[in-house]
């Protein structure tokens, strides 16, 4: 395991330092729920190293946590951060008010001066500022920092979307909702599924909807996998939709070919 961690840290560092070789941005689509259009993508990083037995994709769960001890996920997020600002560029040819969600790590905030690098990519591919959104999990804000306070600021100054992921994963509470003031708030998709296979959970599901939208917050369901959980969203007023249903994640030319003329759910 010790050798493992050892060699994924080197080889990100030499991939980092030759252009970003085995980095990839893959995007999944976001679904307005009620027209069941899409509206915008997830941008996902994905990483993958040559080994003996020949090109290993390694998990984010892996590799992202090694990028953010090492501090390597500053150059690696402005990578990806520039690459989805590129698409969300392409896909407006399409889709003109098409967005683009971007995850940030706290590591970035305080290490590094993430802020500049989203404007900088806002600036760089001539999008509004609405169109790209800032994901963080709640795990990593938990600490209302200084550098985290700044960061916030400078999102809201500038009218860029800032998005709660994984709520409801057991950090979640409305109070840190109503302290963050996120555009809306995306359900973590384990939490979607046990309410699409529990009432108890259904309920529970059901009800906190109504309490995030008396703060002025929307809701993004993720994890939806089949029809009838669209259904029952849609009964339930949530706003927008993510899941295996409407697509997996997948490489920017495979977006293009799928998406770019909206979405087509049989």
């Amino acid at each position: 395991m010790f050798l493992r961690k050892g060699r994924i840290i080197a080889t990100l560092r030499n991939a980092i330092v030759n252009h970003y070789d085995g980095f990839e941005v893959y995007y999944q689509p976001i679904v307005d729920c009620q027209s069941e259009q899409i509206i915008g993508a997830e941008a996902l990083m994905r990483f993958s190293m040559i080994t003996e037995e020949g090109r290993e994709f390694v998990s984010p769960m892996e590799f992202i946590p090694l990028l953010e001890e090492t501090g390597l996920i500053i150059p690696a997020g402005r990578y990806i951060l520039n690459e989805a600002a590129a698409m969300c560029c392409e896909m407006q040819k399409y889709i003109p008010d098409f967005r683009m969600n971007v995850n940030v790590s706290y590591v970035q905030i305080l290490q590094g001066n993430v802020e500049r690098d989203i404007l900088d990519a806002i600036q760089k591919y001539s999008l509004q500022t609405e169109c790209l959104c800032v994901e963080m999990t709640e795990s990593g804000f938990m600490d209302m920092t200084p550098s985290f306070c700044k960061f916030r600021k400078t999102l809201d100054k500038n009218r860029i979307p800032f998005v709660i992921d994984d709520f409801g994963t057991g950090y979640s509470n409305l109070h840190c909702i109503r302290d963050m003031n996120p555009s809306y708030v995306k359900m973590d998709r384990d939490f979607t599924a046990k309410a699409m296979n529990s009432d108890r959970d259904y309920e529970l599901y059901k009800n906190i909807i109504p309490m995030v939208h008396s703060i002025n917050v929307r809701i993004c369901a993720e994890g939806i996998e089949e029809k009838e959980w669209l259904l029952k969203m849609k009964e339930m007023k949530v706003d927008y939709l993510q899941g295996y249903y409407f697509g997996r994640p997948c490489g920017k030319k495979q977006f293009l070919q799928q998406y770019a003329s909206g979405i087509n759910v049989k």
